[in-house]
C-alpha cells in the first residue's frame, strides 16, 4: 500500500501548478474575454448599412467626419444616438435609421447627409464595450 505524505514541498510544488494553470487560462485562452465589436459596412440601394459580428444593445453611436476630426479633436457629429434605456440587440442597420431603445443623443436633431467620397469613422458603445470604423460612402 502506498501512502502519500504530504510534506510542504509537496504542497509548493502543488501550488505552483494551480497557479500556472490559472494563468495560462487567463493569459492563452478567451474564457474571460469579452468579444470585441467587429464592425463591417457595405452600400445597398445608396444606403450605408453596418453589420456587427454578432447582436449588440447598442447604448451609444455616433459619426464624425475624419477630416474634421483630424482638425478638432471635438469635431460636431453628422449622427448621434445614445440608448435612453434598454435598447434592443441588434446586428446591423443602416445609417441614419431610428434604433428602438435610442434616441438622438441633442433632442429633435437628424442625421446629417453623408459626402460622397468623403471619409467617415462611426464610433459605437455597447455597455463596456467600444468599437469604430472607418467608411467612404
Amino acid at each position: 500500500m502506498f501512502i502519500l505524505i504530504m510534506t510542504k514541498k509537496n504542497w509548493v510544488l502543488i501550488g505552483i501548478v494551480v497557479a500556472l494553470g490559472v494563468l495560462y487560462v487567463i493569459y492563452f485562452t478567451n474564457w474571460f474575454r469579452s468579444n470585441p465589436i467587429l464592425i463591417g459596412d457595405m452600400e445597398r440601394s445608396g444606403h450605408i448599412e453596418f453589420g456587427f459580428n454578432r447582436s449588440y444593445p447598442l447604448t451609444y453611436l455616433k459619426v464624425v467626419s475624419v477630416s474634421e476630426l483630424e482638425s478638432n479633436k471635438y469635431a460636431l457629429p453628422v449622427w448621434e444616438m445614445k440608448s435612453d434605456s434598454n435598447s434592443v440587440p441588434i446586428q446591423s442597420f443602416r445609417y441614419g435609421q431610428w434604433i428602438r431603445g435610442m434616441k438622438p443623443a441633442v433632442k429633435g436633431t437628424r442625421p446629417e447627409p453623408l459626402e460622397h467620397g468623403a471619409k467617415y469613422r462611426l464610433f459605437v458603445e455597447a455597455g463596456g464595450l467600444k468599437a469604430q470604423h472607418d467608411f467612404t460612402p
